[in-house]
C-alpha cells in the first residue's frame, strides 16, 4: 500500500468537505475512515474551520507521516460532500483502489454547472423567496430581476478576489439600491421590504448556523462556536449591506 498517497487523499478529502463548508465532526469521520484503511497503529485526524493536521503511525516504518493543511477558502456546496463522502465509502470497502480514488476526488474540483445556470438559480431562487413571503406578481418579478442583479454582482466580486465580509455588504447594498430604483420607477407600489428580505435569502448564513448547532451537539465546541461566530458576522454584513443601500437610495431620491 502506497501510504503517502493514502495520506493525499484523506488530507484531500478533508480540504474538499471543509472547503464545501461540511460539518468539522464529518470531516474528521472521514478521514479517520480512510486512514484506517492502512491498518496502522495510529491514525488521527484533527479538522477546525480553518486547517486539517492528520498523522500516520506504525512500528512498521521508520518516520511518523503528519500533514498539516490550511483551509483559507470557504464556500457551500453539498455536491461536493456527498461525492466525496461516496468515494471514501468506495475506498475503505475496496471497491476501488487507492490510485483510482485520488483521481476521483481530483476530479470533483471540476466545474459542476455552467456559471449561467447558477445565473438563473439565483434569480429563480429569490423570486421563489418573495413568493414564499406573501408577495404579489409585482414583488415576484421584481425579486427575480434583483436577484439576476445580484448574480451579476457576485461574478465581479468574484473576479476580484474580495473577503466575504466586503462581498456580502456590497452584495446587499446593491440588491437595496436595486429595490429602491425599481420601486421609485418602475413599479410604484412595489413592497420593497418583501422584495430585499427574499433577495438577501441567497446570501443568509443557514449552513453556517446548522453546522454549528451539528458541531456543538456532537461535542465539538471549539469548531461549533467558530461557526456559530461566522454565521453572526455574514448576519451583520447583510444588515450592514442593506443598511447602506437604503440610505444611499433615499438620500439619491428624496434629497
Amino acid at each position: 500500500m502506497d501510504y503517502r498517497t493514502l495520506m493525499d487523499i484523506a488530507i484531500l478529502a478533508g480540504k474538499i468537505m471543509l472547503e464545501s463548508n461540511a460539518e468539522t465532526y464529518r470531516v474528521e469521520d472521514t478521514m479517520n475512515h480512510i486512514l484506517k484503511t492502512s491498518k496502522f497503529e495510529t491514525t488521527e485526524a484533527f479538522a477546525i474551520a480553518t486547517g486539517l493536521v492528520a498523522t500516520l503511525d506504525d512500528p512498521s516504518i521508520e518516520d511518523p507521516i503528519t500533514v498539516v493543511k490550511r483551509i483559507s477558502l470557504r464556500d457551500t456546496n453539498l455536491n461536493n460532500i456527498a461525492t466525496v463522502n461516496t468515494i471514501s465509502r468506495q475506498l475503505t470497502t475496496g471497491e476501488i483502489t487507492i490510485p483510482e480514488a485520488y483521481d476521483a476526488l481530483q476530479d470533483i474540483g471540476k466545474v459542476q454547472y455552467k456559471r449561467l445556470y447558477k445565473d438563473f438559480a439565483i434569480a429563480a431562487l429569490a423570486a421563489s423567496f418573495a413568493l414564499l413571503l406573501g408577495g404579489g406578481l409585482v414583488e415576484i418579478l421584481a425579486a427575480g430581476i434583483n436577484g439576476g442583479l445580484l448574480a451579476l454582482v457576485l461574478k465581479g466580486e468574484k473576479k476580484l478576489d474580495m473577503g466575504s465580509f466586503v462581498r456580502n455588504v456590497l452584495s446587499s447594498a446593491v440588491i437595496s439600491v436595486g429595490a429602491g430604483l425599481m420601486q421609485a420607477f418602475i413599479f410604484p407600489t412595489l413592497n420593497i421590504n418583501l422584495v430585499i428580505t427574499g433577495t438577501i435569502m441567497p446570501l443568509g448564513p443557514g449552513t453556517a448556523i446548522t453546522n454549528a448547532i451539528r458541531d456543538t451537539l456532537q461535542g465539538d465546541y471549539m469548531s461549533g462556536g467558530a461557526k456559530a461566530l461566522e454565521a453572526f458576522v455574514i448576519a451583520l454584513s447583510i444588515a450592514i449591506g442593506v443598511a447602506i443601500g437604503l440610505v444611499v437610495i433615499g438620500g439619491a431620491l428624496f434629497d
